[in-house]
């Protein structure tokens, strides 16, 4: 904890000193909020790169983050199909949606129900594509798995923790 200040409203180097502590104040605060950012951040997608399925390595290696000082936010993003690993596809999807509804609806996401769903005569529900060798395969989509999700969900654990140690240090 840092020394009170103290004022001598009568005097005015006392007023200036005051002034002058104020400014280092604030200069630290904002040196740690920027520091706590970036270590959120960097936490976010070492977490986010962590529970990402791993197929090809292609969805953990677009896992990027960075911090927009413009903003004074930290961003992690996860690119290319991602959001089809986050929030599902098609049936399979539908039958075990994304965790949150907020993030659904800021995303617009919505699972494919329409006119090219098919049932087969085993019961499963899809569609057909075609493939690169000329046949026709069969999808039933993927579930959710809300990988960027679990990761907010961590950070939120996280934060009060890493904001008291940047801080106490800073």
């Amino acid at each position: 904890m840092q020394d009170k200040i103290t004022i001598n409203p009568f005097d005015p180097d006392s007023i200036d000193e005051a002034i002058k502590k104020l400014e280092k104040r604030k200069e630290r605060i904002h040196k740690c909020a920027e520091k706590l950012i970036q270590r959120l951040t960097d936490l976010g997608v070492e977490k986010a790169q962590e529970l990402v399925p791993v197929d090809t390595g292609t969805a953990r290696s677009s896992i990027i983050g960075y911090l927009d000082e413009a903003e004074g936010v930290g961003i992690i993003s996860a690119g290319g199909y991602c959001k089809y690993i986050e929030f599902g596809t098609g049936v399979k999807g539908r039958d075990s949606s994304h965790p949150s509804e907020e993030y659904k609806a800021i995303m617009n996401w919505a699972y494919n129900s329409g006119a090219t769903i098919f049932t087969t005569k085993d019961g499963r529900e899809g569609w057909y594509y075609p493939a690169d060798d000329g046949t026709w395969r069969f999808a039933e989509g993927m579930p959710s798995r809300p990988f960027m999700y679990e990761t907010a969900q961590y950070l939120r654990k996280e934060a009060q923790k890493i904001a008291s140690e940047v801080f106490k240090d800073g």
